[in-house]
């Protein structure tokens, strides 16, 4: 089968073996898959990762095989798949529920081979039906919608949380821009490109601020919040370089919620953080359940967020792409 395998130096398409699959998994013939900054941090060199690997882990497909202890139900069946594969429901972690922290789970197309390929094997636990209202494109952000709503899974919301300040506005930035108003916080956002601004804005966001003719960020939203700061500021930019606005855009005892993963270390005032008594939050995958029902009712819209389509074919085309368009948002592989 064909697969987009990143060897270290290059990516590109190898023909390698179909999966075989064991009593407990199934084999899944891919439709669509998102390419995600992840990947992009991959190719880049900034992620670590075992090599070579094939990527991809926001995907979608049909069931077109089962194992021997795989209920027959699934067969034929349009699916997605949770990422954290190998969980051993045995460790410390998975005895909590906390299946997603599994100390034996590896992460597809991050620590084992993903879904940018024909065909993937996976463990029936994996997967998520996905209604018919929603097609394979679109429901490959059923899996950074998940993540967008762990966002506050993981931190409490309370009172005297009216204002967030996002920064970034990227898939993951623009979700959480949904999501966030659907709690009905008031939202400060922030980017470089005026398209995503705008579309935030449709959303309904109440203020928008282009990083690009804002000369000082932090007093500008603290212009916006009476001299306070925000009570919870996101950092979904995928740019270590904007955490010091980021801390400074937060008010005194507010939340920094953490979404990017830099793949690289970063600098912080951890002194201004300590002083002034900020909370630091962060998450990674999220209900799989909430994302499919937020695409299903309407709630959550995400066809303006594709800005490209390629086949596998040009794997290569497709990564260079948000290279070159400064007003990417997400770019789906149809296999």
């Amino acid at each position: 089968m064909k697969a987009a395998v990143y060897d270290g130096k290059e990516l590109s398409i190898k023909i390698v073996s179909e999966p075989k699959i064991t009593d407990s998994q199934v084999l899944v013939h891919i439709k669509a898959v998102g390419i995600c900054g992840t990947d992009l941090a991959i190719v880049k060199g900034s992620l670590p990762t075992p090599l070579p690997i094939i990527l991809g882990h926001e995907f979608t497909g049909e069931v077109v095989a089962i194992g021997n202890n795989v209920e027959q139900s699934w067969l034929n069946k349009r699916i997605t798949s949770e990422i954290n594969s190998g969980i051993d429901f045995k460790c410390y972690y998975c005895k909590r529920g906390l299946y997603t922290q599994c100390l034996s789970r590896k992460a597809i197309g991050i620590d084992i081979d993903g879904a940018l390929a024909e065909y993937i094997a996976l463990e029936s636990y994996l997967l998520h039906e996905i209604p018919n209202s929603i097609s394979y494109d679109d429901a490959t952000f059923i899996e950074p919608l998940a993540a967008a709503y762990q966002t506050f899974e993981m931190m409490p919301i309370d009172k005297n949380d009216q204002v967030m300040a996002i920064f970034g506005l990227g898939k993951l930035g623009l979700l959480i821009t949904q999501v966030a108003l659907s709690k009905g916080l008031k939202l400060i956002v922030i980017d470089g490109s005026d398209k995503k601004l705008d579309l935030a804005e449709k959303y309904g966001a109440q203020h928008v601020i282009n990083r690009l003719n804002c000369r000082d960020i932090p007093l500008e939203i603290k212009n916006l919040t009476k001299g306070l700061g925000a009570d919870i500021v996101v950092d979904a930019t995928g740019n270590p370089n904007a955490l010091i606005d980021i801390t400074t855009s937060c008010k005194t005892r507010g939340k920094i919620h953490v979404k990017s993963t830099h793949g690289i270390e970063t600098l912080i005032n951890l002194t201004d953080i300590v002083v002034r008594e900020i909370t630091i939050y962060s998450s990674r995958c999220g209900p799989f359940v909430k994302a499919i029902e937020g695409l299903e009712s309407g709630k959550i819209s995400v066809k303006e967020l594709i800005s490209e389509k390629f086949k596998l074919d040009d794997i290569k085309k497709a990564f260079e792409f948000p290279k070159s368009n400064h007003d990417h948002i997400k770019t789906i592989i149809q296999i």
